[in-house]
């Protein structure tokens, strides 16, 4: 395992676009957001920070994880599959940081997680004071709330900027093409949304998952503190570790896909559908015509034609977007 990083320090968005970004490889930006208030009442106490969070609260439900101390803040699929090992349930945030509160001193408290909380939504006027400079003032943020928790590793189909807000964060991170050593679940049946790693990061069963040796060897770690960030690219496979008992991450994802454009890992799934069972030489041929048509490996495909002449595979504008969608869910729809 790796334990070198590029770590950046006083990062302007010009920097960040022009010699980070463009590298598609994770890097540290320390003290990012030590200016933050939000980071400020964290290094103040875990009340000071409750009570700042909790103002801006305006009672919207979201979506916690509830596990108990058994997990040890491993939130993940119970063993037999059928299920998971912690519940969810539906309240405010406000609720949320309160039980947080009851808990701080309790030895072996149970397992609380409240993630992926949109701020605009939940806690409005949040990103009045505690901006993020270096992406779009439109790039939406969201918060993410617990105790000491491990989030398996798993990929973001968007770019991420993670910056911690209080207490500590371990990432390990695992370049995209490991993806055959890290022994994927199921792609449809998650805990969050995206498919996940089967493997216990703290705990590896190498007899089980042999190839996650290699993983390892190709891997990155980072620790971070209050106020620091990451820079994670898309499709970075990223495994958290986080340890106190008030833990708080604000994180922005955001693409550079047009709005229109289709869903990468639906297709994945609908071309798992079609292809995945047909002979070995017939999936060697659609390998050749994906190859062709949709990563362009021999160039423009449709260089020949008249750009008037080309249909799909012509410029993506919303109404030929518009066009394909109805043509697939004609076709699915037979």
């Amino acid at each position: 395992m790796q334990t070198g990083v590029d770590e950046y320090h006083g990062v302007d968005a010009a920097r960040f676009q022009m010699e980070i970004q463009p590298h598609y490889r994770p890097a540290v930006l320390r003290g990012l957001v030590t200016h933050w208030p939000v980071v400020k009442e964290g290094r103040t106490s875990p009340q000071a920070l409750a009570q700042y969070l909790k103002s801006f609260d305006r009672g919207e439900l979201t979506e916690s994880m509830l596990g108990p101390p058994a997990i040890k803040g491993r939130f993940f699929y119970r063993d037999d599959m059928r299920g998971f090992n912690f519940e969810r349930r539906q309240e405010t945030l406000t609720a949320a940081i309160d039980r947080l509160l009851a808990h701080l001193d309790h030895p072996a408290p149970p397992a609380f997680y409240t993630g992926s909380v949109p701020t605009d939504v939940n806690l409005p006027d949040f990103g009045r004071d505690n901006a993020m400079d270096l992406i779009p003032r439109s790039t939406g943020a969201r918060i993410w709330i617990g105790n000491s928790a491990t989030i398996s590793t798993h990929y973001d189909q968007s770019d991420n900027i993670a910056c911690v807000v209080a207490g500590h964060r371990r990432f390990t991170l695992f370049p995209p093409e490991q993806l055959p050593n890290l022994y994927v679940g199921p792609l449809d049946y998650t805990m969050a949304g995206q498919p996940s790693s089967m493997v216990d990061l703290a705990n590896p069963d190498f007899a089980r998952y042999p190839r996650f040796r290699a993983a390892l060897d190709a891997a990155i770690t980072v620790d971070l503190e209050p106020g620091d960030a990451i820079y994670i690219p898309s499709m970075w496979w990223h495994n958290v570790v986080s340890t106190g008992p008030f833990n708080v991450l604000v994180n922005y994802w955001w693409n550079d896909a047009k709005p229109w454009a289709g869903n990468p890992f639906q297709a994945l799934v609908h071309s798992i559908m079609a292809m995945g069972e047909m002979p070995a030489e017939r999936r060697e041929v659609w390998r050749d015509v994906f190859d062709h048509y949709v990563f362009h490996r021999n160039g423009d495909p449709m260089a020949h034609m008249a750009p008037e002449h080309r249909s799909v595979t012509g410029p993506l504008t919303p109404r030929l977007a518009q066009y394909i969608r109805g043509w697939l869910l004609r076709c699915l729809g037979g």
